[in-house]
């Protein structure tokens, strides 16, 4: 089969390579579609330390072509949306419906063969149904452009109604977390990214307000005068510097919500500020399968406008060249059955 390769840092190209085969609990799914999150790029950047030989991709819809003898409840036929992680099933989290934060995962994508190729195998305790009304491309960043911030607002940062929300990094997380938050009943959303057609797009997606930090003197006070004491924050980013501006942002007793993965370490506020007003910063990582399933049934309801969160759709031979292009604020899809490009 086909399939994009990670070779070394900068460097991902198509390859041939030797179809997958299904263990006897696995199932064989032809891949529909796939999007590129920015943990791809930073895995052909040669961030995270992914050893060459892999095919990157963790956002994935197919339809099942084969399973292995141990399989049940599935058939071939079945238009799918993929969990990311392949899971133990025995450690605490697990067991306790945690699955996000299974002490032995393998990410799909990094520990094992991902999504960016003609076809890909995983246990079957990966699958969840798609529904007939979604399409391959939207299924594929359910799993994690819509899942992960539904999971941070929601089981990480407890969000209320009528509370004021920042959101630092209006890209494929943001957008989604904007929606999401004004769904659940926000009073206020305000979104903060240099990328001027990001912040069209938080506008778009239902931003009361948006900032550019990078035009203000004092983007601190800019946001505060903005947010009016947000009582949660959620970064999307990853960096220092926008982990520390949504602690700033935060009114006594806010959270802060980080998503944004990076190797960058922030500073607290001074500890009599920070214990002071009794200020909560928690990591966020992924979703589990039943918030994915959330997300689905919320798209196949038209809760959530997904009119705007496929940027543009790439067939697999030409998907390469889209790691030397910087991201929009919406997600590229490979679609790796696909010869056409689309957008």
């Amino acid at each position: 089969m086909r399939a994009l390769v990670y070779q070394g840092p900068g460097k991902i190209s198509l390859e041939t390579i030797e179809d997958p085969s299904p263990t006897d609990d696995e199932v064989l799914l032809r891949v529909d579609a796939a999007g590129v999150c920015g943990t791809d790029r930073h895995i052909v950047a040669g961030e995270l330390g992914v050893p060459p030989g892999t095919v990157p991709g963790h956002e994935i819809a197919g339809t099942i072509i084969g399973m292995g003898s141990d399989v049940e409840g599935w058939k071939s036929g079945d238009r799918v949306a993929c969990f990311g992680q392949v899971t133990c099933g025995t450690c605490s989290p697990c067991v306790s419906g945690a699955s996000n934060r299974c002490r032995q995962p393998a990410v799909l994508g990094m520990a094992r063969q991902g999504g960016f190729a003609e076809q890909v195998a995983l246990p079957a305790s990966c699958l969840i149904r798609l529904p007939d009304d979604v399409s391959s491309p939207v299924g594929a960043i359910a799993s994690d452009a819509i899942a992960t911030p539904l999971h941070a607002l929601m089981t990480v940062g407890q969000l209320r109604p009528g509370e004021t929300v920042v959101v630092i990094g209006a890209g494929g997380l943001g957008l989604h977390a904007i929606q999401l938050a004004r769904l659940a009943g926000a009073a206020c959303v305000v979104a903060v990214d240099p990328f001027e057609p990001a912040r069209k797009a938080a506008l778009i997606a239902g931003a009361d307000a948006v900032l550019d930090p990078s035009l203000e003197d004092d983007a601190v006070r800019a946001l505060r005068r903005l947010a009016r004491g947000a009582s949660l924050a959620l970064e999307c980013v990853g960096t220092a510097e926008t982990v520390e501006l949504g602690m700033s942002a935060l009114s006594p007793g806010g959270r802060l919500v980080v998503v944004g993965v990076g190797s960058a370490r922030p500073s607290l506020p001074p500890l009599a500020r920070f214990i002071g007003t009794e200020l909560s910063v928690c990591g966020s990582f992924g979703s589990t399968p039943a918030e994915i399933e959330t997300v689905l049934n919320l798209i196949e309801r038209r809760r959530l406008d997904v009119s705007h969160s496929v940027q543009r759709e790439v067939p697999l031979g030409e998907a390469a060249s889209i790691f030397s292009e910087p991201g929009g604020p919406a997600r590229t899809v490979i679609l790796p059955q696909s010869q056409e490009s689309h957008r």
